[in-house]
Protein backbone atom coordinates (compact mmCIF):
# COMPACT_ATOMS: atom_id res chain seq x y z
CA UNK A 1 0.00 0.00 0.00
CA UNK A 2 3.05 2.89 0.96
CA UNK A 3 4.69 1.95 -2.60
CA UNK A 4 1.17 2.37 -4.39
CA UNK A 5 0.52 5.67 -2.89
CA UNK A 6 4.46 6.91 -3.23
CA UNK A 7 3.97 6.18 -6.94
CA UNK A 8 0.90 7.92 -7.23
CA UNK A 9 2.38 11.11 -5.53
CA UNK A 10 5.07 11.13 -7.89
CA UNK A 11 2.62 10.69 -11.31
CA UNK A 12 0.89 13.44 -9.71
CA UNK A 13 4.26 16.10 -9.22
CA UNK A 14 5.18 15.70 -13.00
CA UNK A 15 0.92 15.61 -14.42
CA UNK A 16 0.17 19.02 -13.36
CA UNK A 17 1.38 21.69 -15.90
CA UNK A 18 5.19 22.31 -15.72
CA UNK A 19 7.74 24.76 -17.00
CA UNK A 20 8.85 24.42 -20.12
CA UNK A 21 12.36 22.95 -20.26
CA UNK A 22 15.46 24.40 -22.21
CA UNK A 23 19.16 23.48 -22.64
CA UNK A 24 22.07 23.82 -20.32
CA UNK A 25 25.33 23.14 -20.65
CA UNK A 26 27.29 22.24 -17.68
CA UNK A 27 30.74 22.47 -16.33
CA UNK A 28 31.52 20.40 -13.76
CA UNK A 29 34.55 20.63 -11.37
CA UNK A 30 34.14 19.34 -7.98
CA UNK A 31 35.72 17.78 -5.48
CA UNK A 32 33.56 14.88 -3.61
CA UNK A 33 34.31 11.56 -1.73
CA UNK A 34 33.31 8.28 -3.25
CA UNK A 35 33.42 4.81 -1.82
CA UNK A 36 33.73 1.16 -2.10
CA UNK A 37 31.52 -1.25 -1.08
CA UNK A 38 33.29 -4.94 -0.34
CA UNK A 39 29.88 -7.16 -0.64
CA UNK A 40 28.52 -9.86 1.71
CA UNK A 41 31.64 -11.73 1.35
CA UNK A 42 33.76 -9.04 3.36
CA UNK A 43 31.64 -7.79 6.29
CA UNK A 44 34.68 -7.80 8.93
CA UNK A 45 35.61 -5.04 6.34
CA UNK A 46 32.53 -2.38 7.76
CA UNK A 47 34.16 -1.46 10.72
CA UNK A 48 37.18 -0.44 8.87
CA UNK A 49 36.06 1.20 5.39
CA UNK A 50 36.21 4.81 4.72
CA UNK A 51 35.48 7.08 2.10
CA UNK A 52 37.96 8.76 -0.31
CA UNK A 53 37.57 12.31 -1.75
CA UNK A 54 38.95 13.30 -4.97
CA UNK A 55 38.42 15.52 -8.35
CA UNK A 56 35.62 15.70 -10.86
CA UNK A 57 35.94 17.42 -13.81
CA UNK A 58 34.11 17.38 -17.40
CA UNK A 59 30.52 18.67 -18.81
CA UNK A 60 26.81 17.91 -18.49
CA UNK A 61 24.41 18.60 -21.24
CA UNK A 62 20.61 18.83 -20.42
CA UNK A 63 18.36 18.36 -23.73
CA UNK A 64 15.17 19.51 -23.10
CA UNK A 65 12.61 17.44 -25.03
CA UNK A 66 9.33 18.61 -23.68
CA UNK A 67 7.56 20.74 -20.91
CA UNK A 68 8.05 18.03 -18.09
CA UNK A 69 11.22 15.99 -19.70
CA UNK A 70 14.88 16.06 -20.36
CA UNK A 71 17.87 13.77 -21.53
CA UNK A 72 21.36 14.31 -19.90
CA UNK A 73 24.22 12.72 -21.72
CA UNK A 74 27.83 13.61 -19.35
CA UNK A 75 31.39 12.61 -19.45
CA UNK A 76 33.81 13.14 -16.68
CA UNK A 77 37.20 12.21 -15.39
CA UNK A 78 37.28 11.09 -11.72
CA UNK A 79 39.02 9.79 -9.22
CA UNK A 80 37.50 7.60 -7.30
CA UNK A 81 38.11 4.53 -4.41
CA UNK A 82 38.45 4.18 -0.79
CA UNK A 83 40.33 3.76 2.62
CA UNK A 84 40.50 0.78 4.76
CA UNK A 85 41.84 1.59 8.16
CA UNK A 86 45.00 0.67 9.90
CA UNK A 87 44.98 -3.80 11.11
CA UNK A 88 41.72 -4.04 9.02
CA UNK A 89 41.35 -7.73 7.82
CA UNK A 90 42.22 -7.46 4.40
CA UNK A 91 45.33 -5.53 4.01
CA UNK A 92 45.97 -5.53 7.89
CA UNK A 93 47.58 -1.87 7.77
CA UNK A 94 45.57 1.94 6.31
CA UNK A 95 45.17 1.68 2.67
CA UNK A 96 44.48 3.84 0.38
CA UNK A 97 42.85 2.50 -3.23
CA UNK A 98 42.37 5.00 -6.13
CA UNK A 99 41.05 4.94 -9.36
CA UNK A 100 41.04 6.94 -12.19
CA UNK A 101 38.00 6.55 -14.15
CA UNK A 102 36.32 8.47 -17.16
CA UNK A 103 32.39 8.45 -16.16
CA UNK A 104 29.72 8.48 -18.98
CA UNK A 105 26.10 8.49 -17.51
CA UNK A 106 23.03 9.01 -19.43
CA UNK A 107 20.05 10.08 -17.53
CA UNK A 108 16.38 10.70 -18.08
CA UNK A 109 15.31 13.55 -16.30
CA UNK A 110 12.08 14.35 -15.17
CA UNK A 111 11.06 17.91 -14.27
CA UNK A 112 7.81 19.65 -11.94
CA UNK A 113 8.90 23.09 -11.95
CA UNK A 114 12.70 23.90 -10.36
CA UNK A 115 12.78 20.48 -9.41
CA UNK A 116 13.51 17.41 -11.39
CA UNK A 117 14.41 13.55 -10.61
CA UNK A 118 16.61 11.54 -12.75
CA UNK A 119 18.21 7.92 -13.37
CA UNK A 120 20.18 6.14 -15.82
CA UNK A 121 22.51 4.08 -16.90
CA UNK A 122 26.24 4.77 -16.41
CA UNK A 123 29.66 3.61 -18.26
CA UNK A 124 32.83 3.82 -16.40
CA UNK A 125 36.49 3.10 -18.12
CA UNK A 126 39.68 2.94 -15.41
CA UNK A 127 42.49 4.80 -16.93
CA UNK A 128 44.61 4.03 -13.94
CA UNK A 129 45.12 3.58 -10.23
CA UNK A 130 47.03 2.94 -7.23
CA UNK A 131 47.08 1.28 -4.22
CA UNK A 132 49.24 3.22 -1.26
CA UNK A 133 49.38 1.36 1.90
CA UNK A 134 51.07 2.95 5.24
CA UNK A 135 54.12 1.61 7.10
CA UNK A 136 52.64 0.21 10.81
CA UNK A 137 54.67 -1.95 13.53
CA UNK A 138 54.32 -5.23 11.46
CA UNK A 139 54.07 -3.98 7.73
CA UNK A 140 56.09 -1.72 5.68
CA UNK A 141 54.93 1.50 3.40
CA UNK A 142 54.30 0.59 -0.11
CA UNK A 143 53.06 1.96 -3.22
CA UNK A 144 51.90 -0.25 -6.26
CA UNK A 145 50.32 0.32 -9.03
CA UNK A 146 47.03 -0.93 -10.05
CA UNK A 147 47.18 -3.58 -13.43
CA UNK A 148 44.28 -4.43 -15.10
CA UNK A 149 43.06 -7.31 -16.86
CA UNK A 150 41.07 -10.70 -16.06
CA UNK A 151 43.29 -11.95 -13.77
CA UNK A 152 42.81 -12.57 -9.91
CA UNK A 153 44.95 -9.97 -8.82
CA UNK A 154 44.00 -7.70 -11.38
CA UNK A 155 41.23 -4.76 -11.57
CA UNK A 156 38.60 -4.60 -14.36
CA UNK A 157 39.14 -2.04 -17.08
CA UNK A 158 35.22 -1.61 -17.64
CA UNK A 159 32.71 -0.43 -14.77
CA UNK A 160 28.92 -0.13 -15.52
CA UNK A 161 26.31 1.02 -13.05
CA UNK A 162 23.28 3.31 -12.53
CA UNK A 163 23.00 6.91 -11.22
CA UNK A 164 19.76 8.49 -9.99
CA UNK A 165 19.03 11.43 -7.80
CA UNK A 166 16.91 14.23 -7.81
CA UNK A 167 17.91 18.09 -7.99
CA UNK A 168 16.77 21.76 -7.55
CA UNK A 169 17.30 24.75 -9.44
CA UNK A 170 17.74 28.02 -8.69
CA UNK A 171 16.59 30.73 -11.81
CA UNK A 172 19.20 33.55 -12.26
CA UNK A 173 18.64 36.41 -14.04
CA UNK A 174 21.30 35.29 -17.00
CA UNK A 175 21.98 31.77 -15.80
CA UNK A 176 20.83 29.07 -13.44
CA UNK A 177 22.19 27.37 -10.52
CA UNK A 178 21.41 23.62 -9.76
CA UNK A 179 22.02 21.63 -6.90
CA UNK A 180 22.65 17.82 -7.49
CA UNK A 181 22.17 15.05 -5.59
CA UNK A 182 22.83 12.08 -6.73
CA UNK A 183 23.97 7.82 -5.44
CA UNK A 184 26.03 5.55 -8.19
CA UNK A 185 25.64 2.29 -7.82
CA UNK A 186 28.37 0.19 -9.51
CA UNK A 187 27.45 -3.15 -10.79
CA UNK A 188 30.39 -4.81 -11.57
CA UNK A 189 33.02 -6.60 -9.16
CA UNK A 190 35.93 -4.02 -10.28
CA UNK A 191 37.90 -6.53 -8.16
CA UNK A 192 37.49 -9.45 -9.92
CA UNK A 193 36.06 -12.01 -7.56
CA UNK A 194 37.03 -10.18 -4.95
CA UNK A 195 33.63 -8.48 -4.18
CA UNK A 196 34.98 -4.60 -5.21
CA UNK A 197 32.01 -2.43 -5.91
CA UNK A 198 32.43 1.38 -6.83
CA UNK A 199 29.06 2.58 -4.63
CA UNK A 200 29.25 6.29 -3.31
CA UNK A 201 26.72 9.40 -2.64
CA UNK A 202 27.81 12.28 -4.71
CA UNK A 203 26.45 16.12 -4.80
CA UNK A 204 27.45 19.00 -7.55
CA UNK A 205 26.98 22.63 -7.38
CA UNK A 206 26.69 24.09 -10.72
CA UNK A 207 26.34 27.21 -12.80
CA UNK A 208 25.23 27.40 -16.35
CA UNK A 209 23.93 29.60 -18.89
CA UNK A 210 21.34 28.35 -21.67
CA UNK A 211 22.92 26.90 -24.78
CA UNK A 212 22.66 29.42 -26.99
CA UNK A 213 21.19 29.41 -30.46
CA UNK A 214 23.19 27.69 -33.44
CA UNK A 215 25.38 29.72 -35.33
CA UNK A 216 24.50 28.05 -38.65
CA UNK A 217 20.76 28.34 -37.91
CA UNK A 218 22.02 32.49 -37.28
CA UNK A 219 24.17 32.68 -40.46
CA UNK A 220 21.02 31.23 -42.47
CA UNK A 221 18.89 33.87 -41.32
CA UNK A 222 21.52 36.89 -42.15
CA UNK A 223 21.35 35.27 -45.23
CA UNK A 224 17.67 35.32 -45.67
CA UNK A 225 17.32 38.66 -44.37
CA UNK A 226 20.36 39.82 -46.75
CA UNK A 227 18.60 38.69 -50.38
CA UNK A 228 15.23 39.84 -49.09
CA UNK A 229 16.48 43.48 -48.73
CA UNK A 230 18.26 42.85 -51.83
CA UNK A 231 15.22 41.82 -53.77
CA UNK A 232 13.13 44.98 -52.55
CA UNK A 233 15.76 47.02 -53.57
CA UNK A 234 15.55 45.58 -56.92
CA UNK A 235 11.86 46.11 -56.88
CA UNK A 236 11.94 49.82 -55.44
CA UNK A 237 15.08 50.47 -57.97
CA UNK A 238 13.69 52.82 -60.89
CA UNK A 239 14.09 50.84 -64.25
Amino acid sequence: MRKQVVVLMIMGLFITKAIAQETYLDVVINYTPTSLSYGDNNKALKDFKKGYWGLQAGASFQAGINDYFSVVPELYFMMKGGRLENKNPLTGQDTRIRFNTLDMPVLARLHRCDLYLNAGPVLSYNIGGRLKTKENDLLPAGKTKMEFGSGPNNYSRWDAGLQFGLGYEFKLKKSRLVLDLRYHYGMVDIGNGTDMYNRYFNMNLLLSKKWKTNPLAKRKQRDMAFWEAYDAKLENSPR
